[in-house]
């Protein structure tokens, strides 16, 4: 069973029931019964009826290798090889708040916070490990539908992260930028669904949006600083050229000024020996 459930402080957070050994099995029947649900907006819905793998590549990967398993460090290494663009976390938390400190360490597109239990599971246990897999590809899909829905406005949020603990709640999170908050006071945004996340960013921007029109402009401050450090930069480049293209073409003046007298003491010198090879034939 899937249900939205507290975390931590605040937000929400989608809640798998046990999986793995231990989960209930799934009859025949019953997988008739429920066809799986590929609807991108609805993460709660499909994870319900999950059973097979996603197919994303995700893999660089930062963790707490302390205390894991030889097992489990061999799986997480499996899992960087698999997957390219996430940044896997190994921590334990019991809040938002450390959930949110430590997705902001991530340095993927998408970040992962995954704790040693949960971990320790999924190297045992190929059916949790799949499952599991398959639940943070869908969350991938969900966050990719929410940027498409914040278009202009995606820039309120700072990135993004996956939270999975070891009692099986997945949490999709918003991490917000700048000084913007949630309706509780909080740096991050948690839901279940695309709408609902979409529903509470759109809340923030309304309530925020001096907060959100200052972050823009100090931000195009800041670009325009660096637009015009480059612009120094550029012009201070091309001056070197410059002034070395003038160097040169003043030292090949010297030299073809060098060499030119050079070639007249060499045609004198020519001009002279062959003068006295001339007086001494004519006197021979």
């Amino acid at each position: 069973m899937f249900n939205v459930n507290g975390v931590g402080k605040s937000g929400y957070s989608a809640s798998v029931g046990n999986v793995g050994k231990n989960a209930d099995k799934r009859t025949e029947k019953d997988e008739k019964k429920q066809p799986r649900n590929t609807d991108r907006a609805d993460f709660s819905s499909f994870a319900q009826k999950l059973g097979q793998t996603g197919g994303l590549k995700v893999g660089a990967a930062s963790e707490k290798a302390g205390g894991l398993s030889q097992k489990a460090q061999d799986y997480l290494e499996k899992l960087k090889k698999k997957y390219g663009n996430m940044d896997f976390i190994i921590a334990d938390y019991s809040t938002d708040e450390e959930a949110d400190s430590l997705l902001g360490k991530g340095k993927g597109e998408y970040n992962v916070l995954i704790t040693p239990d949960l971990l320790e599971k999924m190297a045992e246990d190929e059916d949790t490990a799949a499952e599991y897999e398959a639940l943070i590809d869908k969350s991938v899909e969900s966050i990719d539908s929410v940027r498409a829905g914040l278009g202009e406005d995606a820039d309120m949020v700072d990135r993004y992260g996956v939270t999975v603990g070891a009692d099986g709640q997945i949490s999709i999170r918003a991490l917000l930028a700048g000084d913007l908050t949630n309706k509780d006071g909080g740096k991050s945004i948690t839901s279940s669904t695309v709408e609902d996340m979409l529903a509470q960013l759109k809340e923030a921007r309304e309530s925020q949006a001096d907060k959100l029109e200052k972050m823009r402009a100090e931000k195009a401050e800041k670009e325009k600083e660096a637009e015009d450090e480059a612009d120094e930069t550029d012009t201070e480049v091309i001056r070197i050229k410059d002034e070395r293209y003038e160097a040169v073409k003043r030292m090949n003046a010297v030299l073809s000024k060098e060499q030119e007298s050079e070639l007249e003491q060499l045609i004198s010198q020519l001009d002279s020996e062959n003068e006295q090879h001339t007086h001494f034939s004519a006197k021979a």
